[in-house]
């Protein structure tokens, strides 16, 4: 095992724990919901969620990095995030034209 193998790509932590916290938060805003008998409640605890696992990623990068166990993104990595970004953002943007066309019709 070489040494690049032993380090984690830059925003490793953060982005697991952004979705640790996302999954976790999503099913205690369900939850919370169902308690207190008002649905309008359910997406309260993704947010809450995403900002906790946001804050844990964060300190867990850190201290890695202080670590020396975090590495920079190589070009492949580089590549493949801003694929992945430019999707997300193309898929929010047809969701949102689609939510605006079923409004509209209407």
């Amino acid at each position: 095992m070489n040494e690049l193998d032993k380090k984690y790509p830059e925003g490793h932590f953060t982005g697991m724990w952004i979705g640790i916290g996302a999954a976790i938060g999503s099913g205690l805003g369900v939850a919370f919901a169902i308690a207190i008998g008002n649905l309008a409640f359910m997406g309260i605890g993704l947010p809450i969620g995403v900002a906790i696992g946001a804050g844990i990623g964060a300190a867990q990068e850190a201290k890695h990095k202080t670590e020396g166990k975090i590495r920079s993104l190589n070009e492949g990595e580089l590549k493949q995030r801003k694929v992945a970004m430019l999707t997300g953002f193309g898929l929010l943007l047809v969701g949102f034209l689609v939510l605006v066309g079923v409004f509209l019709s209407r």
